[in-house]
């Protein structure tokens, strides 16, 4: 047994210090791969291969032929398999007592070795499909996703919702955490993160967990119907507070939730993911600090219109925009204009919701008009200056600010 092999000499001197006696571990071929004196690691055993064979204790009373010394071993046993053999070295008589003490220890720590490399080898294959799913881009692939749902135990036939979660350094503290500084800590991070994960957000079998890369995860959740949907929307807000204050007491870290519409099938958990990532990037353009960001397709589809359009058109509606950003009020005049379109060219909505005069607004307004010749009181108008001013801070990655 593999695992026995990697923690049998850290067995063998942890147990030996608190016995006061030497400790021995074989293999079930009978080759010592734990000892406390090193110098017999490799030897063969013979009595080994009896206590295997008989699957209980043998007392070794050869002392000083070979590698035989005077003492009592038994069977390892795992799922009733004897996988190795624990030997005390010792008048027998002395060190029986505490054999089947230590033997039972043994075992225990054999399978917690093994469940934990099990853990291991599933998230890591559940990696290996999250990013399948997140690199999908045929119908092709669709047969061998299948096939990968199943070894996983996923049904591919249900509606999901995937959740995305940015890991990130809060704005409000310079402080660098300990246990991120130090590389070789990064693993036992990830494995904390994902246990408190699956603490607060599996609910089911059919729950994925999966980290993507190291500063996201992605969560995928079966959502049968609309309601489902907007009872978990509705529980985020309560599980981004737990995440955040774990991250903050443990890592000095913070995070924020995207969540995707409700798709069917593996392209559907792709485009879920997808719709959940571009939720992500718009808000955390507009919210520095920590949220929750919910994927709305028609509001989605307009935000990023402007990163979509050809650099021809790109060119033009920034030259027709460059009058007005030449001025030193840019950015109240760009603001006011969003508002005004935000509540549907309503001069009096707009200026309740401003909490400024409907005057101030029309004056702000006729020089726009001045400086881009735009007619803003028409629709046309208006929809090519607001996506003008849209594509003036996606290049210049400055939003106009709200007054």
């Amino acid at each position: 047994m593999k695992i026995l092999e990697h923690i049998a000499q850290d067995i063998a001197e942890k147990t030996s210090a608190v016995l006061g006696y030497p400790i021995s571990i074989t293999d079930n071929e009978g080759y010592i791969i734990g000892s406390t004196d090193k110098e017999r690691l490799g030897l063969f055993h013979r009595p080994s291969l009896d206590v295997i064979r008989k699957k209980g204790l043998i007392n070794c009373r050869n002392e000083g032929i070979g590698p035989i010394l005077p003492g009592v071993s038994v069977p390892i046993m795992i799922n009733n398999k004897a996988v190795g053999v624990l030997g005390i070295v010792g008048e027998p008589a002395e060190v029986e007592k505490y054999v089947h003490l230590v033997k039972n220890q043994v075992e225990m720590m054999c399978q917690d070795a093994f469940h934990k490399e099990m853990k291991e080898l599933e998230s890591k294959m559940v990696e290996v499909f999250i990013q399948q799913i997140i690199h999908y881009e045929t119908d092709e692939q669709d047969e061998r996703m299948i096939q990968y749902a199943k070894t996983l135990g996923y049904n591919q036939n249900l509606c999901r919702t995937c959740i995305l979660i940015d890991i990130h350094r809060p704005i409000h503290t310079q402080a660098v955490s300990n246990e991120l500084q130090d590389p070789y800590s990064l693993p036992y991070f990830q494995r904390d993160l994902l246990d408190y994960l699956y603490l607060i957000f599996r609910d089911s079998e059919e729950d994925i967990v999966s980290f993507i890369n190291i500063e996201q995860l992605l969560i995928v959740k079966p959502t049968a119907a609309e309601q489902s949907y907007k009872a978990l929307v509705s529980s985020l807000e309560q599980k981004l507070l737990k995440l955040n204050n774990f991250l903050e007491t443990k890592y000095h870290l913070s995070a924020s939730i995207a969540i995707g519409d409700i798709q069917k099938g593996i392209s559907g958990i792709a485009d879920s993911f997808r719709n959940a990532e571009k939720a992500m990037i718009l808000g955390r353009k507009k919210a520095a600090e920590s949220g929750i960001f919910i994927y709305n397709e028609k509001q989605t589809t307009f935000q990023l219109l402007p990163k979509d359009i050809t650099p021809d058109l790109q060119r033009k509606l920034l030259n027709m925009i460059q009058p007005l950003t030449e001025l030193d009020n840019y950015d109240i005049l760009a603001a006011t204009f969003l508002t005004y379109c935000q509540y549907n060219l309503n001069l009096s909505e707009a200026a309740r919701n401003m909490f400024i005069h409907r005057n101030t607004i029309i004056y702000r307004l006729e020089k726009i008009s001045e400086a881009t010749a735009i007619d803003t009181g028409s629709f046309q108008d208006c929809m090519l200056l607001y996506m003008a001013i849209r594509c003036y801070e996606e290049v210049n990655e400055q939003p106009a600010r709200t007054t």
